[in-house]
C-alpha cells in the first residue's frame, strides 16, 4: 500500500489529477465559443502544448483536445459560451515527480457579457522581471486572484501590475495595450506577462490600420499620457480603460471604436 487519502473523512479510491490538485501543475486555455470553434483555437492548443512541455506534462495529439473540447460544447443547450480546457498532471504525489500522464477537463458554462469599460487598480505586490512561469497559462493562479480580490474591494474592477522596475506588466486576466498616434505600445513578451493569442492578433491586426506596433519595457506613466487604452484577452475581445488608480482615461475615441470593430470581426463576433 503505497498511500492513502481521505476526503471529508472518506477514503478515496483512485484520486485524479494529483498533482494538479496538490502543486498547480496543469496548463489551462479559456476563450469564447460563439456557436462553433474560435477561429483561432488552433494557437490556443499550441500555446497549451508549450506550456505542457515547459512543466513537463505528456501532451494528446492536438486533434484529440480539439475533439473533446468539441464534444464539450457541442454538449450545452446555449451557444454563446466561455470554454476552459484543463490539461492536468496525473502522476505520483512526490513533489519533485515528473508527471507520467495527463487528463483533459472542459468546462463549459454560458458567457457573461462582458463590460464596455474597466478601472484598473495598480497593485502593491510587483513582479520579479525573470520568472519563466509567467509565459505559461499554468493553474498557479492564485497570485492574479488575490490581486483582483483586492481591486474589486477597492472599488476597482481589475488589477494591473507593474514589475520590480515599475514597468507595465498585465491585468489578472488580460494583455494591455495603448495608443499614441499611430503608435500601439504593449509590453514585450520578454516582460512577466502571458502573451496572449488576442495580443498577437491585435499586433497582426494594428498593421493592418497603419498602426506600428512597439513591444517593449514602459513605466506606466506612458500608460498614463496615451491617447487611449484598452484591455485583450480572447473571453471578452477587447475592453476599454477608463480609469488607472486616481487617473481618469481619455473618453473613447473613433480610433479605439475601429480597432474594436475590426477584432470582433476578425473573430466573427
Amino acid at each position: 500500500m503505497e498511500k492513502l487519502f481521505f476526503l471529508d473523512g472518506k477514503r478515496l479510491e483512485g484520486v485524479p489529477a494529483l498533482r494538479a490538485l496538490f502543486y498547480g501543475e496543469g496548463v489551462f486555455e479559456s476563450f469564447r465559443w460563439k456557436g462553433s470553434p474560435p477561429v483561432f483555437l488552433s494557437m490556443h492548443l499550441e500555446r497549451m502544448r508549450k506550456g505542457a512541455d515547459f512543466l513537463g506534462i505528456p501532451f494528446p495529439a492536438a486533434s484529440q483536445v480539439r475533439l473533446r473540447i468539441e464534444d464539450a460544447a457541442g454538449a450545452f443547450p446555449k451557444d454563446d459560451l466561455h470554454v476552459k480546457a484543463c490539461l492536468l498532471a496525473q502522476g505520483d504525489a512526490v513533489y519533485h515527480s515528473r508527471p507520467r500522464a495527463a487528463s483533459l477537463l472542459v468546462s463549459v458554462r454560458p458567457r457573461a457579457e462582458s463590460p464596455d469599460s474597466l478601472s484598473l487598480w495598480v497593485c502593491g505586490e510587483r513582479r520579479p522581471p525573470q520568472n519563466s512561469l509567467f509565459s505559461h497559462k499554468t493553474l498557479n493562479y492564485l497570485g492574479n486572484i488575490v490581486a483582483k480580490r483586492e481591486a474589486m474591494e477597492r472599488g476597482f474592477d481589475e488589477a494591473l501590475f507593474l514589475d520590480t522596475e515599475g514597468s507595465v506588466t498585465e491585468t489578472s486576466c488580460h494583455n494591455v495595450f495603448w495608443a499614441k498616434g499611430k503608435r500601439l505600445f504593449t509590453p514585450s513578451s520578454e516582460c512577466p506577462i502571458l502573451p496572449g493569442v488576442t495580443r498577437e492578433i491585435v499586433l497582426r491586426l494594428g498593421r493592418r490600420l497603419g498602426y506600428e506596433p512597439v513591444c517593449g519595457n514602459f513605466p506606466l506613466e506612458e500608460l498614463l499620457s496615451s491617447d487611449y487604452a484598452f484591455l485583450t484577452n480572447a473571453g471578452a475581445g477587447i475592453v476599454y480603460i477608463r480609469r488607472v488608480g486616481d487617473n481618469a482615461m481619455p473618453s473613447v475615441p473613433r480610433s479605439y471604436e475601429v480597432m474594436r470593430e475590426s477584432l470582433l470581426s476578425e473573430f466573427g463576433w
